[in-house]
């Protein structure tokens, strides 16, 4: 088993590039989002322009990433995997540098993260590398999940966990679905089979009933 699960409203308490924008961008990321949300803008063009708005030094942003708290059971959930033997990966379209920042907090370092890359542009300023971005990408993400999914390292049945817009188009492709918010009601409209979950220990223990492993990690 391989499991691959998003960050920002899934692993974190709440989107934090839109927690950053919100403290640190010029007001135009609002109608930037706005045109995402009408369908004028792709979800990759729209994270790169809103970045490119940030005016914050990177250690203000830091203080402000301290205050994003970790879905109930996460480290728990990680702890049972490394005891299994399932490799975690996180799949994100938000950005690198704000993942780590926030796991590394809460005494994660060990989770590959794959996501969006900040980049500096000068003093206070930052730009967005897309290096996973894929044209043709059914969501127009700069992190084509469906992609990073498809061409796994083995051939272990894949797991994904999301909640949210950048999860649609990967949503029928995993062997198992976790989903919740956004994402459960867009797989309930289509028919597309999921597992609902508010916490990591509701995914633990699914995952367990599932493959016969005990539900409690390995000492």
């Amino acid at each position: 088993m391989r499991i691959y699960c998003d960050f920002d409203g899934t692993i974190s308490s709440t989107d934090t590039a839109d927690l950053v924008f919100g403290h640190f961008a010029d007001p135009k990321w609002e109608a930037i989002e706005a045109s995402w949300n009408a369908g004028e803008i792709e979800a990759s063009t729209c994270m790169k322009q809103q970045v490119e708005l940030i005016a914050a030094p990177l250690a203000d942003i830091e203080t402000l990433l301290g205050t994003v708290s970790l879905r109930s059971g996460f480290r728990e959930f990680l702890g049972w995997s490394k005891a299994n033997d399932i490799p975690v990966s996180v799949v994100s379209d938000g950005v690198d540098h704000f993942i780590r920042h926030i796991l590394i907090r809460h005494g994660i370092d060990d989770v590959p993260v794959i996501a969006n890359r900040l980049v500096s542009t000068g003093p206070g300023r930052w730009s967005l590398d897309q290096p996973w971005r894929k044209t043709g990408c059914k969501g127009g993400c700069g992190v084509c999940k469906c992609a990073i999914v498809e061409t796994g390292e083995d051939e272990r049945p894949t797991v994904f966990i999301g909640d949210g817009r950048s999860d649609f188009c990967v949503a029928a492709q995993p062997d198992i679905l976790f989903a919740t918010a956004g994402l459960d009601r867009f797989c309930g409209e289509r028919s597309i089979p999921f597992l609902p979950f508010n916490t990591f220990a509701d995914v633990q223990a699914a995952l367990a009933g599932l493959t016969g492993l005990s539900v409690a990690r390995a000492a």
